[in-house]
């Protein structure tokens, strides 16, 4: 196992230097990382820097950030002002960085590619009014088709405007990074004959020539509160909101050219690019078997998530204009115990969300966020790589900020500075991005670092209680990961 040290922070070196205004949209879990982390290592005059929170957390940001000439407005901002507040607030060469719930992701990016100002967020968000019960065809809902028409709208932008970089947290986002440095890994302990990958193509025919099958972002959360969770209220590590509005939406995964039938109760987009499939169930009643280092096997959501199809698709080998080559790619999340006991009592509630929420931070006692990517189906069976941060360290790095968090910021962090240098590359998604530029800069924040083989597969760990339809002629077919008994 190798195994990352904490490197020094060195005092707060500098990243990049930034002279235009900042917007930060949203107070929340990550924009209280963030915000910090930005003042430790970009170059910038504090008193250019704006949060604009919906909702009065003003005590808190003064206590946090009421020395430094930062700016706090309690507004939200809805379809109808948009325009107004943001123009009010940013101009060319500015920058936003949207952290907030429910601001139409498209319409927001397309303002900014318009308006010459840097974008980043870490979803593609609706406008409260367009939930999932007004969408009556299921394939609406997914983000495959929401990333589909975001390409197509911001299309003629490519590299003429000002650098958007959407979907850019950890997962979305870092993992991206994490799956070029594991296939690298995996190639050399092969002792594969090739040279680093520097297009999608090439590396699309790397993992092709590795034999990888499935890439599950493979998730354990064993963070452990003082304060438990108590009737009608979510608890969670980071987003309450946001890993609602994902597990409640249909469960959806990249589909690979290894996968020989639909997914049971699932369908397979027969538009667009067609890397990736979805079901008739919500992410939070769809479980599989994954494994991480340090939890072992264990069973996680299969929570919607933008790298499913992103990543399915920049490793997809293309021939004749037909898929020869792709990876199923999805989420494998297990949350720690009180989201989990979160998430059941949202779905008793029919997937309404519970009237009080809480995002734990200092009531976090012990255990890490095991976040990297699982590749199996290769020469050497499986091999995890990530980031295994624990409590400990993150309140060493930032304290009163959870691992979860740290993970999020410290990418997107790292993305504003390839933007600050990159300010003309129009709309882009992390998988384009420099992946050993970004994993060194955030390799201070993320904690011990794993790239490990592993001998699991999907096989394994089954109870004989209840027999389950196991493909042994092809043991990496999604269907032999999902928990049914």
């Amino acid at each position: 196992m190798k195994l990352g040290e904490i490197k020094s922070l060195s005092n707060g070196q500098k990243w990049a230097k930034f002279n235009g205004r900042l917007l930060l949209l949203g107070f929340g879990s990550v924009g209280q990382t963030m915000l910090p982390m930005f003042l430790r290592h970009i170059q910038c005059d504090p008193r250019q820097i704006t949060v604009l929170e919906k909702d009065n957390t003003l005590d808190l940001f003064h206590e946090k950030f009421g020395h430094t000439g930062i700016k706090y407005i309690i507004k939200e901002i809805v379809e109808e002002n948009m325009d107004q507040v943001l123009s009010e607030y940013l101009g060319p060469g500015d920058l936003l960085i949207n952290l907030a719930l429910n601001i139409d992701g498209i319409e927001i990016v397309l303002w900014c590619l318009e308006h010459g100002v840097l974008y980043t967020d870490t979803s593609i968000e609706r406008w409260p009014d367009r939930p999932d019960e007004a969408i009556p065809r299921l394939e609406d809902r997914t983000l495959y088709i929401t990333h589909q028409k975001l390409r197509a709208a911001t299309a003629k932008y490519k590299g003429r405007a000002a650098t958007s970089l959407v979907t850019n947290g950890a997962n979305p986002g870092l993992v991206s990074h994490f799956t070029k440095a594991a296939l690298i890994d995996i190639a050399e302990a092969m002792n594969l004959d090739f040279q680093e990958p520097q297009t999608k193509e090439e590396w699309a025919l790397l993992m092709e020539a590795t034999g990888t099958k499935v890439v599950h972002i493979a998730e354990r959360d064993t963070q452990v509160l003082d304060v438990p969770k108590v009737k009608g209220e979510f608890v969670n590590t980071w987003s309450c909101e946001g890993f609602w509005a994902e597990g409640r939406a249909p469960s959806e995964m990249g589909w690979g050219t290894h996968e020989n039938i639909c997914p049971e109760n699932g369908f397979i987009h027969r538009e667009g690019p067609q890397n990736a499939a979805y079901l008739a169930q919500p992410g939070v009643a769809t479980l599989v078997k994954s494994w991480v280092p340090f939890g072992g096997s264990y069973n996680g959501f299969v929570i919607q998530h933008s790298e499913a199809i992103t990543i399915s698709d920049y490793f997809t080998v293309w021939e004749n204009g037909e898929a020869r080559f792709r990876p199923t790619v999805h989420y494998a999340y297990c949350p720690c115990d009180s989201t989990i006991a979160s998430a059941h009592e949202f779905r008793g509630r029919e997937l309404r969300i519970q009237d009080r929420k809480r995002v734990a931070k200092t009531e976090i006692i012990s255990g890490i966020d095991e976040l990297g990517v699982l590749l199996l189906g290769h020469g050497l069976n499986g091999w995890w790589y990530g980031s295994q941060l624990g409590i400990k360290e993150a309140f060493e790095l930032l304290p009163g900020e959870g691992p979860t968090s740290i993970q999020v910021a410290v990418n997107m962090l790292a993305g504003i500075v390839w933007m600050i240098n990159n300010p003309m590359m129009g709309y882009i998604e992390p998988d384009y991005l420099p992946w050993k530029e970004i994993i060194e800069m955030s390799r201070p924040y993320l904690g011990p670092i794993a790239s490990v083989p592993t001998n699991w597969s999907p096989l394994q760990d089954r109870t004989s209680l209840f027999q389950a339809k196991i493909d042994t002629k092809n043991p990496w077919r999604f269907e032999n990961f999902r928990v049914i008994s």
